[in-house]
């Protein structure tokens, strides 16, 4: 049932996304998340988290409605397969009222709104789960989130091996099928983040990064 609402409400948000996966954080008018300072925004193993940031057609704002905390937890689970684990140690808990999430102490309900600091901290979040994801299933015999090629191998990024890929990353995540363009973007991505096509592991994590911790997927 909720994989059903959130098929509609993703669809509500795709005229937020702006068509490119690599896309510049900020315009001249509206100073945004590249404001942050530089250590908030270094996310696992100290990358640049704003570097396949999508930008949108309008500011964030009131009239933008983010998942709540236990629904972003629950789509992380469902598109993944796994949690949001540092060290050992699970973090949604931790991080409840960064992601709007109410403590039934102070705060009794969600806060649906985006903040320059949840979206960093999304960020954060998608490169570790994204980064675990690829690392458990590369070279594995058995995958579940990438069921058409091995993260971890050398990539032809105009093969169709990659195309089907492209198709079941997006309808994991979005819960729908792919258009000709979304594709294209996908492999535009994976030759941006590896021209060779040989570090697989960088450029499949990448395009997971692109779909968890963007618009169409944090949004109602």
């Amino acid at each position: 049932m909720f994989s059903l609402i959130h098929k509609t409400v993703r669809a509500r948000s795709a005229a937020l996304i702006a068509a490119g996966l690599v896309l510049t954080l900020t315009s001249c008018n509206d100073p945004g998340p590249a404001e942050v300072n530089s250590a908030e925004m270094a996310g696992a193993g100290g990358r640049d988290i704003s570097e396949y940031w999508q930008s949108i057609d309008v500011p964030l704002s009131q009239n933008t409605r983010m998942l709540s905390f236990e629904m972003l937890r629950s789509e992380v689970s469902r598109a993944t397969g796994r949690s949001w684990v540092v060290g050992d140690v699970d973090q949604w808990d931790l991080h409840r009222g960064a992601l709007g999430g109410a403590d039934y102490v102070t705060t009794f309900a969600d806060d649906l709104t985006p903040s320059q600091q949840r979206i960093v901290l999304i960020r954060k979040l998608a490169f570790q789960v994204c980064g675990d994801v690829v690392a458990a299933e590369a070279g594995a015999a058995t995958r579940t989130v990438f069921t058409e090629l091995d993260p971890g191998a050398a990539f032809d990024a105009g093969g169709d091996q990659v195309a089907a890929q492209i198709q079941a990353l997006f309808r994991r995540f979005f819960i729908d099928d792919a258009a000709t363009a979304d594709v294209a973007e996908g492999v535009e991505l994976l030759r941006a983040l590896s021209p060779a096509g040989d570090d697989g592991k960088t450029a499949w994590r990448g395009l997971c990064v692109s779909y968890l911790a963007s618009m169409r997927f944090l949004t109602y």
